[in-house]
């Protein structure tokens, strides 16, 4: 009986390894795969940022700006619709998943990046810098149950730009094509 109940575990064991293998990308053994040599490492790949769809946009002082396919640009601030330093580009389908731009100083910026570094010790924040484009972003990164977040921010010419981003890694595909692409008045 003991060894029906040991080969079940290890048959069970076996199956759950080989579906967690199956469906990588790029698996010369997953599903779909014809068995074919898919090697392109002569060609140099697409950056991943470049991959991201959408029109760039402006409002305020922020001349270029990318709004991905099925996000939006909404303008100012929570109190102030109008506040020309403000804007966000948010999920047209889930507005907790933003990037909120808004001009700052370094001094500030700094400041409230050490702030939320000392509020969010629970979720283990760590310092990033991020080159996106011509911009270098510094600030913190972390998860905050379950949802990536982030608090970086850039000095652009004379200006400071502080980006506060839910929903999205700081190194992801999106933060890397949308902070790329900011450009200012």
């Amino acid at each position: 009986m003991k060894k029906k109940v040991a080969l079940l575990m290890c048959i069970l064991v076996m199956v759950c390894s080989l579906a967690a293998c199956g469906g990588k990308d790029g698996d010369s053994a997953g599903s779909g795969s014809s068995g074919k040599n898919n090697d392109t490492s002569s060609t140099t790949p697409e950056p991943e940022e470049a991959k991201i769809k959408g029109t760039t946009e402006s409002w305020g002082i922020y001349s270029e700006i990318l709004v991905p396919e099925g996000m939006s640009l909404t303008t100012g601030t929570t109190t102030n619709a109008e506040d020309e330093n403000a804007v966000w580009v948010k999920k047209a389908d889930n507005a907790m998943n933003y990037f909120y731009f808004i001009l700052s100083t370094e001094e500030q910026s700094r400041k409230d990046v050490a702030a939320t570094i000392e509020k969010n010790q629970t979720y283990n924040p760590e310092e990033v810098t991020l080159k996106a484009g011509d911009l270098e972003w510094k600030g913190v990164g972390y998860n905050y149950l379950g949802s990536d977040v982030a608090q970086m921010y850039a000095v652009i010419g004379d200006k400071v730009i502080n980006v506060r981003m839910a929903g999205f890694a700081y190194n992801s595909d999106y933060a890397k094509a949308i902070l790329g692409s900011l450009k200012l008045k």
